[in-house]
């Protein structure tokens, strides 16, 4: 393996995971404005009304997006494997 293959193979790993982290950052993104918006407009400011919406919906948008997260994970394995000359 070449350096040129390793920075190509790193350079798509990194986009790879910005792809698939991007969704997930973009809905709990969505979720903490609206929820900071509803906390400031009645001035119930608690922790815990926070992060228990956040975290549902990281875990919705991780069960919905798993196919297509794992479909990306695995062309980047095979691109990978055929890179280091095992593959066709």
């Amino acid at each position: 393996m070449t350096i040129d293959t390793a920075q190509d193979l790193l350079r798509t790993a990194l986009m790879t995971g910005f792809v698939i982290a991007a969704p997930v950052l973009g809905a709990v993104l969505l979720v903490s404005l609206v929820v900071n918006v509803l906390q400031t407009m009645t001035q119930l400011h608690d922790h815990a009304l926070s992060f228990v919406p956040r975290l549902l919906a990281t875990g919705l948008v991780l069960l919905l997006l798993l196919p297509w997260i794992l479909g990306r994970v695995s062309e980047y394995a095979t691109e990978v494997y055929r890179s280091a000359g095992h593959g066709p």
